[in-house]
Order: structure tokens, then sequence, then C-alpha cells
């Protein structure tokens, strides 16, 4: 009703609105320049704030400017899962099938990582969700890789 009323052509309300209609005020810029950062020099980032002030706005913008000839982008949305699950998700991501088994998960992942030509930047939205068993055999499989 309101959308013809002010003449409107989309939704305002909606749950990923597009890109050029989020606002970049001085916070996202900063926080925009340490995603940058991170692309270029870091191994590991933390996106934290309070609901609603745009994280996940701002991880759509990191993601739409990254070059894919140089980098892979993983993205996981679907944290509360297993810890094997989880390991699951990420070989699944990786084009891979998983296989059965902890070790052959943490294998797959290795060898995909190794083989491919682009970095990998794995992202994980509501990350707070996933078990903290998940983080501790993700960050083996990072020890592992390195």
């Amino acid at each position: 009703m309101f959308l013809n009323h002010y003449n409107m052509t989309a939704h305002p309300f909606c749950e990923k609105p597009p890109i050029d209609w989020i606002l970049n005020d001085d916070r996202f810029d900063q926080a925009f320049a340490r995603l940058r950062f991170f692309q270029e020099q870091g191994d590991i980032a933390l996106i934290i704030g309070q609901t609603g002030v745009g994280k996940s706005s701002l991880i759509r913008l990191f993601k739409q400017s990254i070059p894919l000839n140089r980098y892979r982008i993983l993205y996981l949305h679907l944290t509360h899962v297993s810890p094997e699950a989880f390991l699951r998700l990420i070989v699944t991501k990786l084009g891979e099938r998983p296989k059965l088994g902890k070790d052959r998960l943490f294998l797959q992942i290795i060898d995909r990582l190794k083989e491919s030509e682009t970095e990998t930047i794995l992202i994980i939205d509501e990350a707070h969700l996933v078990p903290s068993q998940a983080l501790i055999d993700l960050g083996t499989s990072y020890q592992l890789w390195k």
C-alpha cells in the first residue's frame, strides 16, 4: 500500500537491500579499510557490533569488492550445526564431496587449499552460533595447512 502512496519502485525494508542502497558513513569506511588490510596482510579478522549496525552489509560490500581472479570467497551463514557438519559445509563450499570422518575432512580442506591458485577467504557470518569445538577444529586445520 505505501509503495504506491510514496511512489516507490522497491520495498525499502527488505532483508538484503541492494548494495547501492547501503549508506557509507565514517564507521563503514573505517571498517572497510580494516577489512582491506586483513585481505592483504591478515590471517583472521573479527567484526563485532550490536544488532542492526550493518555487519552483514559490510561483509556484502567487502565480498563485492574482492577481485575473484585472486581470491575465492567461502561464505558460511548456517553456523548453528555440529562441529563435523561445519567442516562438511566448508568442504562442500570448496567444491568437494565430503568424506566420512573428521580426519578425512581435514585432509580435504588442506589439500583443496594447497592446490588452489587463488587465496581463500572464509567468511563466517553469525560466528557466535558456531560451536566452540568447530572453531577449534577449524584452527587445527589452519595450523596444519600453514
